[in-house]
This record gives structure tokens, C-alpha cells and sequence, in this order.
């Protein structure tokens, strides 16, 4: 089951738009004992979530490490990674990909968002520096935007 792309993986999509539950006017008339059944439930599910997570995680970093990673587990191994906030890793399980394969621009649009967002200061000049890349790896129009508006950014704020 080959993932196409992170960002129309469906698991992605799920854990991107998770939110924790909100109170609405049906939670009041719940007893408490339904919430800590359910509170009770979800620890087991996470838990067991959790571990088959780990476990799969630890399966593609094992081929990632012997240069045996497809590009779809590529692909499902940077969502579990980020669903685990496992940043270190997910910039090599990254970095292992676009050496191995022509990235799409989805892929690479993703990667650039992801490492813009936790730039400060002189770290966004690496982000246009993966951007860069980008351009070199494939003709797309929207991480030539996305560029333009980086150096807009970094050098003329007022403009953007």
C-alpha cells in the first residue's frame, strides 16, 4: 500500500486535522462515568496506536538505514515521524528521499511549509536554500511562488 504523496495521505490528513474534543451541549448531559470509560478506552487505543506506531516506525528507519527504503514507506515513515514530532528524523527520512527519488511538488511544498514554520533569523535563508533545490528538482509553478515569497520575506517584509 503505497502512500502517494504526506500530504494526501489520508492518515496525514487525519492527524493534521485532530483537534482536541471540544464541550459542547451534549458532553454536559453525560455522566462521568461515561467520560472515564471513554477516558479509559482511548488510553488503550493510544496505547496500542502508540506501539504499532513505534514498531512500524522502527521498521522503515531499519531500511532507511540500509538504503532499502521505497518511496512510499519514504512517504508513511515522514508522517509517523511527524505525527511524533520527531523532527531530527524526519528531515533525514527527507533527506534520504529527494537523494533517492525526483520529489513532487506536493512533497516538497510540505517540506518547505514544515521547515519555514520553526525558521527564525538566519535559519530562513536555509529554507530558501531547500527551496532552491526544489526548483532545480522539478519545474513547479507553486514552489516558485512559494520561493519568491521566501526571499520577499527575508528581504523586503514590507512588500509581503
Amino acid at each position: 500500500r503505497g502512500l502517494l504523496c504526506c500530504s494526501l495521505c489520508p492518515v496525514t490528513k487525519i492527524l493534521s486535522t485532530t483537534m482536541p474534543k471540544g464541550s459542547s451541549d451534549d458532553d454536559d448531559d453525560r455522566s462521568d462515568d461515561d467520560d472515564e470509560r471513554e477516558g479509559e478506552g482511548s488510553d488503550d487505543d493510544s496505547d496500542s496506536f502508540s506501539a504499532e506506531t513505534d514498531e512500524r516506525c522502527g521498521e522503515l528507519l531499519a531500511q532507511l538505514q540500509q538504503g532499502s527504503l521505497t518511496y512510499g514507506a519514504a512517504l508513511e515513515l515522514i508522517g509517523l515521524l511527524k505525527a511524533r514530532a520527531d523532527l531530527p528524523g524526519v528531515r533525514q527520512a527527507r533527506e534520504a528521499l529527494a537523494a533517492a527519488y525526483p520529489l513532487p511538488e506536493a512533497v516538497w511544498l510540505e517540506w518547505i511549509e514544515d521547515e519555514a514554520r520553526l525558521a527564525a533569523g538566519d535559519e530562513v535563508d536555509e529554507v530558501i536554500e531547500l527551496a532552491g533545490r526544489a526548483v532545480r528538482d522539478g519545474l513547479y509553478v507553486g514552489v516558485w511562488l512559494r520561493l519568491v515569497r521566501l526571499v520577499a520575506e527575508r528581504h523586503a517584509p514590507g512588500l509581503v
